[in-house]
């Protein structure tokens, strides 16, 4: 007897032996920085770097961005063919002196 998943799931539920689905849980606000308590600008950066393909050159092309985590703003970015440690660091000092350090 060949029996479609949709009778089976019919079926059960008649029946009454279907497990109660799970709740999903609201994952909004987030919170970026959980074990920290961020009350003002330049208190904690987050660097991101993102690689993307183009196509017609068959190359990737890496984008390294600095946010704050107060306001959600974009402080600097970096974006070329490659990403190494010397444009982390050049990255950096633009942002501070951008922040006025």
């Amino acid at each position: 007897m060949i029996i479609n998943k949709k009778k089976v799931y019919r079926l059960c539920k008649e029946l009454d032996i279907l497990e109660p689905q799970r709740q999903k849980t609201i994952k909004y606000p987030r919170r970026i920085a959980i074990n920290r308590e961020v009350t003002d600008p330049n208190q904690l950066w987050e660097m991101d770097i993102k690689y993307g393909y183009i196509a017609g050159e068959n190359r990737f092309f890496y984008l390294l961005g600095v946010l704050d985590i107060f306001d959600r703003t974009l402080i600097d970015y970096h974006i070329g063919l490659n990403c190494e440690g010397k444009h982390a660091a050049k990255l950096i000092q633009r942002c501070l002196w951008r922040r006025s350090f």
